[in-house]
């Protein structure tokens, strides 16, 4: 990707920054989840010793599926078939779509088996943590009874089975895209041509859903009195902002250093975006309603700090957004018709919004182990 004429290199950087700002916002969120209305420390976030590790588990199994999801979903974003604004029978298109699904396919394969291995850990933690022991002392006994008994250990199963099956999804489609790369030599031109996405990149997405929503249907909304509202509102919440963040992160990783796709891709995105942050914003409302018992639980209790903590991220985020598209989709217009020009400058602003979804999820992850 260029922004102002240097070509923007998308290594480790921002995913580091992303998981700095994610770790720092689920320890102070921790942190302020288990304040009582006195304003001192209380255990309601942290009931025992790995309290905190659970936390963190819960941050980095939600954020491996966000970015799975998104990965899974960019096939359909750079989609030739569907592209009105560039044909995608031409050779170099061909060959920059299938070498930028390449790259997909195969960080999906990573993220998929990190997922797994996140999936894993927050169970064997959590696990102990219903024990009420450290992370070495948990009998395999109890480890297999919150596995198969309880509903919170139920879903992370369930999470665990969808990052495998992403992960083999994801690996059916590096084998794909491989060989369109093999044919894509002189000779192969024609072949590649017709090679515009996976085979069924849906299945992918829903194996992402489905591990993402496992877990918060089965937690504290599922036991809350107004059961099936509760379950609707964070379920819809989590698939929105799955989507979302996912989708973003997915661009800035895979496409940085082919910005024609970036314009078609991201107009797609965009428009895809603006649905999920008004489901966010709305199904979020709704949540705090089920969960909070009075308005003024929102400003003398810990979980309700949190609440209005990720309300003004998610009013960042919205602010971020608007800019983005009123001031970068006029000029990805361009790029996407076959116009020369400098592309806009995409990498800082959707860096900004990165930086403000990582707050948000390192705080969702401290408000899912806090009590109202």
């Amino acid at each position: 990707m260029r922004s102002g004429g240097r070509t923007v290199r998308v290594g480790w950087a921002l995913p580091a920054a992303l998981g700095l700002a994610a770790l720092a916002a689920v320890l102070l969120g921790t942190w302020v989840g288990g304040l009582d209305s006195g304003g001192s420390a209380g255990t309601g976030a942290v009931r025992s010793g790995v309290g905190l590790a659970v936390a963190v588990a819960r941050l980095a199994t939600d954020g491996l599926g966000a970015a799975g999801i998104g990965l899974a979903l960019l096939p359909l974003l750079v989609d030739g078939r569907a592209a009105g604004r560039e044909r995608a029978g031409t050779d170099a298109g061909a060959r920059a779509r299938s070498a930028a699904l390449h790259r997909a396919a195969r960080l999906g394969v990573l993220l998929g088996a990190g997922w797994a291995i996140a999936a894993l850990l927050a169970l064997w933690l959590q696990a102990a943590d219903a024990a009420g022991t450290g992370p070495f002392e948990v009998p395999p006994a109890v480890l297999g009874d919150y596995a198969g008994g309880i509903a919170a250990g139920r879903g992370l199963l369930l999470t665990l089975g969808s990052a495998v099956l992403l992960m083999c999804l994801q690996l059916s489609a590096l084998v794909r895209w491989a060989g369109a790369a093999a044919s894509a030599h002189p000779g192969g031109g024609s072949r590649a041509g017709r090679v515009d996405r996976p085979r069924y990149p849906e299945l992918a997405v829903g194996a992402g859903l489905l591990g993402m929503l496992a877990g918060p249907v089965t937690g504290h909304a599922a036991g809350h009195a107004s059961h099936d509202p509760a379950v609707l509102a964070i379920a819809l919440h989590v698939v929105a902002a799955s989507g979302w963040v996912g989708g973003l992160l997915a661009i800035v990783l895979v496409l940085p250093r082919q910005p024609r796709l970036v314009a078609v891709a991201l107009p797609r995105f965009s428009t895809v975006a603006g649905y999920c942050a008004a489901t966010v914003a709305v199904t979020g409302v709704l949540s705090a309603v089920f969960r909070l018992p009075t308005p003024v639980a929102l400003v003398n209790t810990g979980y309700g700090l949190l609440v209005l903590a990720k309300a003004a991220c998610l009013v960042a985020l919205l602010g971020l957004g608007w800019r983005a598209r009123r001031r970068l989709l006029g000029r990805l217009a361009g790029l996407a018709g076959g116009r020369s020009g400098s592309p806009a400058p995409l990498a800082g602003w959707l860096g900004l919004e990165l930086v403000a979804m990582a707050v948000v999820f390192g705080l969702a992850a401290a408000l899912a182990g806090a009590a109202p």
